[in-house]
């Protein structure tokens, strides 16, 4: 798949806030693959990925906020994309063992076929094929599963692309269902900072030094919540 060509860039946060966590889900162990049966051939994940894609392009279509949101931020190429996508999951979920007890179809369970969407979208974010790994964040919003860690690598994805006000949206749905991701209230207290509302920023960012203290998966977080503080603080 061709790479676009976009660069880590911000003011405040480290390059290693710009790409997509890991996720717990999407370990994998280095063991061949067996599928006999293609069950994850590439038409298998295609169909796959552009039904979820086609559901959550039916639901930002009736309204909702933040996958209106979401499409705007993908633009124009998903469908010429979907293809080469699932192509390139396909290959990856060829690599890797089945899970246990696969759901057979659709958005309600199916392990496997999640987690090399996760570890995908985190492939083409890290290679900065971006607008790739939001093509496959969106399709995952209708996996009820994988949801909120779609919405904060979306979070990410959007300050890639300089899009603080999408940001902003995928971060606070985030935490409003419930995430924890301390780099969610990093996003936040930074869109919140671009737009001069101190209060709310500097409530994101003490939120994200409190969840990031004491945890070193997490100092990064840290490290850039106390940097952002400073800045709001003593910065003017």
């Amino acid at each position: 798949m061709a790479l676009h060509s976009t660069a880590l860039r911000s003011p405040a946060l480290d390059d290693t806030l710009l790409m997509l966590p890991e996720v717990g889900g999407a370990r994998f162990d280095s063991a061949a693959f067996s599928d006999p049966a293609g069950f994850f051939d590439s038409a298998e994940v295609r169909e796959r990925l552009t039904q979820a894609h086609a559901r959550a392009r039916e639901q930002a279509h009736a309204g909702d906020e933040v996958l209106r949101a979401a499409f705007a931020l993908q633009g124009e190429a998903a469908d010429a994309m979907l293809p080469l996508v699932a192509a390139e999951v396909a290959g990856t979920l060829r690599r890797y063992p089945a899970a246990k007890d696969p759901a057979p179809e659709g958005p309600g369970g199916d392990a496997q076929c999640i987690a090399g969407l996760q570890a995908q979208a985190a492939a083409l974010a890290a290679a900065g094929d971006v607008a790739g790994a939001v093509t496959v964040l969106c399709a995952l919003l209708d996996w009820p599963e994988a949801c909120n860690d779609a919405l904060l690598g979306l979070a990410i994805c959007a300050l890639r692309l300089d899009r603080h006000d999408a940001a902003l949206v995928f971060a606070l749905d985030y935490l409003k269902r419930g995430g924890r991701h301390p780099r969610a209230h990093c996003v936040a207290g930074l869109c919140r900072m671009q737009l001069r509302d101190r209060k709310a920023a500097q409530s994101h960012l003490a939120a994200a030094a409190r969840a990031a203290r004491g945890d070193l998966r997490f100092r990064d977080e840290l490290r850039a919540a106390q940097r952002l503080l400073i800045m709001l603080n003593f910065g003017g």
